[in-house]
């Protein structure tokens, strides 16, 4: 046997002791198991004295004289792992091969967990970037119906001022009223008829006085109303403004954690 398989066969069961990593460790010649120590988690069942099988990281590592490297998935051995076959050669010939074997099951799981974050991440950061959309078209419509109350308030008042000149006007008629009725009281017989129109003027300012003062109570009541309304207008759109920045804030912290999640997802991937 080569002194170098002898080395090996001796320093085997240290290397599958002494290594950070879990490893599987076996050691062959051309044609078979010399040696096998497993991994805690992951084990072949190989005994020494087995065949090498044709297609396997061995034989492969033996025919093709080079150092191969191969992954093994789940469905082959119930554990998925990373497996390496190197080549032994002494005096320029291939003599053994000295295969080691990592599992990469918590990688694996690794991979799986970080795809998920990843993806509820980017669905997070969607319906977030789309609420913050909505947020900031609502505080424009907010400011919109602030303007378009503000502008109700200015016709209100300037229609409760013409409310005040038709009743300024009223006082003056009825006061005309007042006076033709005196004077047709004066010219007795001759001013009858201009007493009726004296009259009828009287009834129509006092009817007058009595509208425009149910005008000017309605308009007082509406611009309390669109005062409060204002008001309310106002608390909402500072409400508004503050939630669409603190979504803005939620927005850029979980774009950062869906490229941590993206980084995460690059460790995890298995080579």
């Amino acid at each position: 046997m080569s002194d170098i398989l002898k080395a090996l066969l001796a320093i085997a069961p240290i290397l599958n002791k002494g290594l950070v990593y879990d490893c599987m460790i076996g050691v062959t010649d051309t044609e078979k198991f010399l040696a096998y120590y497993p991994g805690g988690n992951l084990d072949l069942k190989i005994k020494p004295g087995d065949p090498l099988r044709p297609g396997s990281i061995n034989h492969t590592a033996i025919v093709e004289k080079k150092r191969v490297k191969k992954w093994i998935p789940r469905e082959l051995y119930g554990i998925p792992y990373i497996a390496v076959g190197y080549p032994i050669v002494d005096k320029g010939e291939v003599v053994g091969c000295l295969a080691t074997g990592i599992s990469t099951d918590r990688e694996e799981r690794l991979q799986a967990m970080s795809d998920e974050l990843a993806g509820t991440l980017e669905n997070l950061m969607f319906n977030t970037e789309q609420i913050s959309s909505a947020s900031v078209q609502l505080a424009s419509t907010t400011q919109d119906m602030g303007s378009s109350t503000a502008q109700v308030k200015e016709k209100i008042e300037e229609t409760s001022k013409m409310s005040e000149l038709i009743r300024h006007v009223s006082s003056q008629t009825n006061i005309l009223g007042i006076n033709a009725a005196i004077e047709a009281a004066r010219a007795g017989t001759h001013g009858r008829g201009f007493s009726v129109v004296a009259n009828e003027i009287r009834k129509l300012s006092d009817s007058t006085s009595s509208s425009t003062q149910s005008i000017a109570t309605h308009l007082q009541e509406m611009n309390q109303l669109v005062t409060a309304v204002s008001k309310e207008m106002d608390r909402v759109n500072q409400f508004t403004l503050q939630q669409s920045s603190q979504i803005q804030e939620l927005f850029s912290v979980i774009q950062r954690l869906h490229r941590m999640a993206e980084d995460l997802r690059g460790l995890a991937k298995i080579d």
